[in-house]
This record gives structure tokens, C-alpha cells and sequence, in this order.
């Protein structure tokens, strides 16, 4: 269960030409189960209709301060009280200067005004106006006073040209709105170290040994620890996904790098979460070009890589987790690890199962606990999977006295 359910979150929209972007950030929160109600302003409504968000949200969207209905034009007060968190998306350079400046000539910015939660802008202008003096003098003032802002991302703009400007990826903005909008942050003042992906083991410039990881788990438990306010180094083999938001990546591509990026970044984890599906063997020589298809067979002399999840633990941080993908004898494999690795938790999971293991969506999983206590989950998305790993994250450094209780 997403921990956005019913989460209140208000959306401001702005006159941009990525206006029509912020449906896909409703549709995002919403299918997040969070509450969502839209303000826009008069100059939005150029680019996007108002039906439009009432049919994703399933609530009126507010444009007026005072609307023709007979209400008491309090409505700024009312949605600021209501909100556990505001974001505004896109944001343009104007109401970035009325938040700063303390402005308030519509319901968009009284909201603002009166809003004491959490809040988050998405900036999007022509590349000139992002880099106006003016402008960022107004965000610094902006992030001086709490206020996250998504910076833009370079790209194609609305006029042709290339720069800085255009509006972040809707998912990277909802990924934004919940770390601000988490209940409680219970990971908050926390680092964690991840590791996700498979490596690639090179047999020549062209070939390499690697496996069907996708790197979604990892992922998954990265995006869910920054959510409850934890400090988070992800360390990545090769994969297609986008980089988590608020997360620190360091991209790898070999066992070896990332044994040297996992170990150079261990010093001061509360918790280590090994997720990767690193190679337990790569070819012991590479070709200086590629191998030509000459030979009937060929033979492939394999090197044991370094065992990065020991390593770790001879120098364990507070929390060490472990991941055992197996095929066979899966619980008695997983539990040999946990108890040779000296870990915490080893989640694990029989990777021929339907809907588990790798290149997919969910997964199917078995905690097992140091303690001996052993729990079953039925199949469910791997970001499910990835917050009860962080509810065993929490609990275990609660325990330990690394967090408040």
C-alpha cells in the first residue's frame, strides 16, 4: 500500500506550455491513492482545461478567489489548512516571484501565502528567463525559507531551442511530492547504501557475461527509503530505469566496480541493503578485439569476483541486508547466507516463479530474520515489497537506539 494513500496534496498549475505535463502529475499522485485538488491560475487555463483535472481528481478545480457561488472567498485559507503538502507544476518565473515576494493577486498565490506545509515547485521558462538574475535570486530566497524546488531539466523547449528550462519528468515531480509528503519521515536523519542492477563481465570489446536483472527491486528500495527521509547512495549496475529522485546514483558496470563503489561508500551507513545481482564469476582473460566465430566451441576460463556482501559485513554497519535469488533449495540456501553473512534479513525469492525474480513488476518473497522469524508475502509490486523492507529497516535501527523511537 502506497504510503500516500489519502495523503492531501494540493497541485497549483501555472500559465506554462508544459501545462498539459501536470495531468500526468495528478494521475501519478492519484494512482499513488493520494487526495488531490487542483488550483489554476487564469493564464493555466490557456494551455489546459479545468474538466480536464476535475476528471482525473475527481474534485472541482479552484481558478477564482472569489467565484461566483456564494461562498465567503475563503477558499485560499481553506486549501492551505487542508493540504499536507502543496506543489506547483510547472511553476512559472511569476509566481515564483509573487511566493518570494510575498504577493498575493490570486487564489494560486493567497494559497501560498497561507500555507504552512510542506512545498515543492517545478520550474519551467525559456532557458533566458531561468538564468535571469532576478529568477534565481527569488528561488535562492525560496530554498532559504524550506521550499524544495525540482530543478528543470535541459532539453527541447517550447520555441525550438535547446537549454535549461524545461520541466522535469512528471514522475520525477510525483517522486518529489512524496518524500515531502511521507507521514512520518521515520528514516529521516538516516543514510542508506543500496546496491541494484546486474553486472556485465566483459569476454572481448563486444561480448559480455551478465544476467536478467532489471534493477527495478533495488530501485524500488532506493525510492522507498528517500521517501521516509533517509539519506540514500544507490550504487547501479547497468540498467535501463531513470535515476530515483533525491537519490545519490554512482553508475557501475563490473563486479570490481562495484565491490570499490559499495566499499567507498559504507563509511557512515546506519544501513546497507545489498540488492544487486552482482556476477559470482567473470572471464578470467578479455580479448583486446573481438573474438571471430572460427572455432566448433569455446571455452571460457571463469575468476571468482570478490564477495562484496562479506566484505561488508567484516565491517557491518548497524543494519546489513542481503537478497538471495535462487531456483532450488531456495529457503535453505537463504537461510546458510544469512547466517554465513552475518546478516540482519535475507530477502528472498525463487526467481522461477511466476510474477517474481527478474524483468518484472512484483515479486514474491520470503523475510527471513536473524532471529529466526520467517514471513511469507504473497505477490505484490516490488515498490510494496521495497517499503515492508524499510519498515524492517526502521524497526531494526529503532532497536538499536540509531533512530528515535
Amino acid at each position: 500500500m502506497s504510503r500516500l494513500k489519502g495523503r492531501r496534496i494540493v497541485l497549483g498549475v501555472t500559465g506554462s506550455i508544459s501545462a498539459y505535463k501536470a495531468a500526468e502529475v495528478v494521475r501519478g499522485l492519484v494512482r499513488e491513492q493520494a487526495d488531490v485538488r487542483v488550483v489554476m491560475t487564469r493564464e493555466a487555463g490557456a494551455f489546459v482545461g479545468a474538466v480536464t483535472f476535475s476528471a482525473l481528481t475527481g474534485h472541482p478545480v479552484a481558478v477564482e478567489q472569489f467565484p461566483d457561488t456564494g461562498m465567503a472567498g475563503e477558499e485560499h485559507v481553506d486549501l492551505a489548512a487542508w493540504a499536507d503538502t502543496v506543489a506547483i507544476a510547472p511553476a512559472t518565473a511569476n509566481i515564483i516571484g509573487k511566493m518570494a515576494n510575498g504577493l498575493g493577486d490570486d487564489l494560486l498565490s493567497t494559497v501560498m501565502l497561507a500555507c504552512e506545509a510542506p512545498c515543492c515547485l517545478a520550474p519551467a521558462m525559456n532557458f533566458r528567463m531561468w538564468r535571469n538574475e532576478a529568477v534565481q535570486s527569488n528561488l535562492d530566497r525560496l530554498r532559504s525559507r524550506g521550499v524544495h524546488v525540482i530543478d528543470p531539466e535541459f532539453g527541447l523547449l517550447a520555441n525550438g531551442e535547446e537549454g535549461d528550462g524545461r520541466l522535469a519528468a512528471p514522475e520525477q515531480i510525483v517522486e518529489a511530492v512524496a518524500i515531502l509528503a511521507d507521514p512520518d519521515h521515520d528514516l529521516a536523519g538516516c543514510n542508506v547504501l543500496v546496491s541494484a542492477g546486474p553486472t556485465a563481465e566483459d569476454i572481448d570489446p563486444v561480448r559480455c557475461v551478465t544476467n536478467r536483472s532489471s534493477g527495478k527491486m533495488g530501485y524500488a528500495l532506493a525510492r522507498a527509503a528517500a521517501r521516509r527521509g533517509a539519506s540514500v547512495t544507490l550504487v547501479a549496475g547497468p540498467t535501463s530505469l531513470q535515476d530515483p529522485y533525491g537519490v545519490a546514483v554512482e553508475h557501475v558496470r563490473t563486479a570490481g566496480e562495484m565491490r570499490d563503489a559499495v566499499l567507498a561508500n559504507r563509511e557512515g551507513q546506519h544501513a546497507v541493503i545489498m540488492a544487486a545481482a552482482v556476477a559470482d564469476y567473470r572471464p578470467g582473460t578479455q580479448a583486446p578485439r573481438k573474438m571471430k566465430k572460427t572455432q566448433e566451441s569455446l571455452t571460457l576460463e571463469m575468476t571468482r569476483t570478490a564477495d562484496i556482501l562479506a566484505e561488508v559485513a567484516a565491517d557491518r554497519p548497524p543494519v546489513l541486508i542481503g537478497f538471495a535469488a535462487e531456483t532450488h533449495d531456495g529457503l535453505d540456501n537463504a537461510r546458510r547466507k544469512l547466517a554465513d553473512k552475518d546478516l540482519d534479513l535475507v530477502v528472498y525469492n525463487d526467481v522461477t516463479a511466476d510474477g517474481a525474480g527478474f524483468e518484472t513488476d512484483t515479486n514474491i518473497v520470503t523475510l527471513i530474520r536473524r532471529d529466526g522469524r520467517e514471513e511469507s508475502l504473497p505477490l505484490q509490486s516490488k515498490s510494496d515489497v521495497a517499503d515492508r523492507v524499510m519498515d524492517e529497516v526502521a524497526a531494526l535501527l529503532r532497536n538499536r537506539e540509531v533512530v528515535p523511537a
